[in-house]
């Protein structure tokens, strides 16, 4: 019977102790995958380097010659008054003035007739708001969901900036 217990005994011994190559076998495996995946990923940049740095030059070439032929415009939109949704009995009024800065026409006379286009924007999104609405930092809400929806009606040209020039509420 001591027999058994000494080989268990020995054989459990045996056991807790690890053996030495198995940890270099796990650290050369895995220095192995990680090389591999380096020169995957080398090979991959490589192989496809034409396309990505040729691309973004091509871009960055291509916007500042666009820039530099169509500078930015200033159309000035003529001051407007329009009524706020209001659902108690009196009105509430805004004076409105602002400047639309637009990129991707050659001049403001190309803009002329769609003036009228920007103006209906304003009207339609003013007598959506609410007096509360514009309230604290409500003018900077307003002025980024008219700038949104001029880029929405205005596509093919680049709107950059709205600044409002005057704003008055009465």
């Amino acid at each position: 019977m001591s027999e058994t217990v000494t080989g268990a005994r020995e054989a459990d011994a045996a056991a807790a102790v690890p053996r030495a190559d198995a940890p270099k076998s796990k650290r050369k495996l895995m220095m192995a995958g990680a090389a591999g995946l380096v020169l995957l990923i080398g090979g991959g940049v490589y192989w496809e380097k034409d396309k990505i740095f040729t691309s973004k030059l091509k871009q960055n070439v291509g916007s500042k010659a666009e820039a530099a032929m169509h500078p930015p415009v200033l159309v000035g939109i003529p001051p407007m008054v329009s009524n706020l949704d209001t659902s108690g009995g009196h009105p509430v009024y805004v004076k409105l003035t602002a400047k639309v800065e637009v990129s991707g026409v050659p001049n403001e006379a190309a803009l002329q007739d769609r003036i009228a286009e920007i103006q209906d924007v304003f009207q339609t999104y003013l007598h959506e708001t609410r007096p509360q609405d514009i309230r604290g930092n409500g003018i900077y809400r307003l002025r980024e969901a008219i700038l949104r929806r001029l880029r929405a009606q205005l596509a093919p040209v680049q709107v950059t900036n709205l600044y409002l020039v005057e704003f008055l509420v009465q």
